[in-house]
């Protein structure tokens, strides 16, 4: 059984309703300069019977955004002892989620009831304890806000409960994009001129750095010890080895942006077979560390599980992260060093086009014959090719001119400085991509 005395302590609220304006995670959030207040989280309505999934990397705020949620609840009104909040970390068992609920709801002084379960996703078979509860009929009063760090367990877990998450949504609690952190510095976006466009090209070089997570954005850290300490945590619950584990990231920040296979990367990082190496990048793809990208036939209209992959971080910041990882080499200057070079600084383009695409929601591809395309987003009819460089030939054009490609297809040139259309093309700075009408829109 659960100890009362744990709910307590993670609830002050309930002795007193002003407690929650002592909560460590709220203080911290007051003292930065640049504060993040996610909407997509604030504003989900409290709805009797629904079950939302919120998932996400650690360390991007997901239980400061549950925690300003339930601050805002009581300073609606709402009864603070129908309020429980509680980090699933320490519970072992789906037993203990049903103990803990039960417990809640037989001390509870109210119908109405909204429950946080934090970082559920660290207990097994999860699930079976919200359909049990939910059968039983305990939820009905409750409205629930679920969190994890695992995109597939959540996924799958969720999958389970058909018929018993109400209007519930899901939630992808990510770094925040490039057009977010231009208006976190201040800039208005809608501005034209000079002025605008210095602050914005500064701040772009700043993002390909520090990327989209608030901590960093507040203070550029000297190391990246908070980080390193949180994949290593989840490291060891996922029960892998951190050699295998480092070897895999070596081979796929060497790689990056350039294709490759499950053989090759098992053989580079000498795992021994395939399968292993799928079992590491899955952990990488299912705990937002990595996106694979797989191939999209044009033509047939579909994707080809058998074609190479290719693979990108996240955020800016992880290509940094893992390679202090991979080398143990926390200087910045000298590891920015290495991507100096204009074929270098291109792959950090890429990869920002790769991270943003994932943070807006879209699903997006690559396409080769004679040449390649960097990103097809059938779904929103757009092709994007990134020559991130002074002067673009026509050359540069030729993936994007194949006939393959529909006619009602966007086609976009990533570049260095150059904003102009050639014939159907549009060739768009990189620091201005996400900010044009052509971008998609968040799903």
């Amino acid at each position: 059984m659960i100890d009362y005395t744990y709910l307590e302590l993670q609830n002050p609220w309930w002795e007193d309703k002003k407690a929650i304006n002592n909560d460590l995670e709220i203080k911290e959030l007051e003292k930065l300069p640049y504060q993040y207040r996610p909407k997509t989280v604030l504003d989900l309505p409290l709805r009797k019977g629904d079950v939302n999934i919120i998932t996400g990397p650690r360390q991007t705020g997901k239980s400061t955004a549950i925690k300003l949620y339930i601050k805002s609840l009581l300073e609606k009104g709402f009864h603070s002892t129908g309020v429980l909040f509680f980090n699933c970390d320490v519970l072992s068992k789906h037993q203990d989620i049903i103990d803990l609920i039960l417990e809640f709801i037989k001390r509870g002084e109210n119908d109405n009831k909204a429950i946080f379960l934090d970082e559920i996703s660290s207990v097994a078979q999860w699930s079976y304890a919200i359909k049990w509860l939910a059968d039983g009929g305990f939820l009905r009063d409750a409205t629930l806000f679920l969190t994890g760090s695992s995109s597939i367990q959540l996924k799958k877990s969720g999958e389970l409960l058909p018929g018993r998450r109400g209007k519930g949504k899901d939630i992808n609690f990510l770094p925040i994009n490039f057009k977010e952190f231009l208006v976190l510095k201040g800039v208005d976006i809608k501005k034209k001129g000079f002025q605008t466009m210095v602050k914005i090209e500064k701040l772009f070089e700043e993002f390909l750095i520090w990327g989209g997570f608030l901590r960093n954005i507040n203070v550029h850290p000297l190391e990246n010890e908070l980080y390193l300490a949180t994949l290593k945590s989840d490291l060891y619950k996922a029960r892998k080895k951190e050699d295998f584990l480092r070897e895999v990231i070596r081979k796929l920040i060497l790689s990056l942006s350039a294709q490759t296979s499950y053989t090759n990367i098992a053989e580079e990082a000498e795992l021994g077979s395939k399968n292993t190496a799928i079992e590491y990048l899955s952990f990488l793809i299912d705990s937002f560390f990595f996106k694979e990208v797989k191939f999209f036939d044009i033509s047939q209209k579909k994707i080809v599980l058998k074609k190479n992959k290719k693979y990108y971080t996240t955020d800016p910041y992880l290509i940094w992260l893992f390679t202090s990882f991979i080398t143990g080499n926390v200087n910045f200057p000298r590891m920015e060093q290495r991507y100096s070079s204009p074929s270098e600084k291109g792959k950090l383009i890429e990869n920002f086009i790769a991270s943003e695409l994932y943070k807006v929601g879209s699903d997006f591809y690559y396409f080769q014959n004679s040449s390649e395309i960097d990103f097809y987003l059938p779904k929103e009819k757009i092709g994007i090719e990134v020559k991130y460089k002074n002067r673009v030939t026509n050359d540069d054009l030729k993936p994007l001119t194949t006939k393959i490609i529909p006619n009602n297809v966007s086609k976009i040139i990533v570049t260095k400085n150059l904003l102009e259309k050639r014939g159907n093309i549009y060739l768009i700075p990189a620091q201005l991509i996400t900010l044009s009408e052509l971008w998609p829109k968040p799903s």
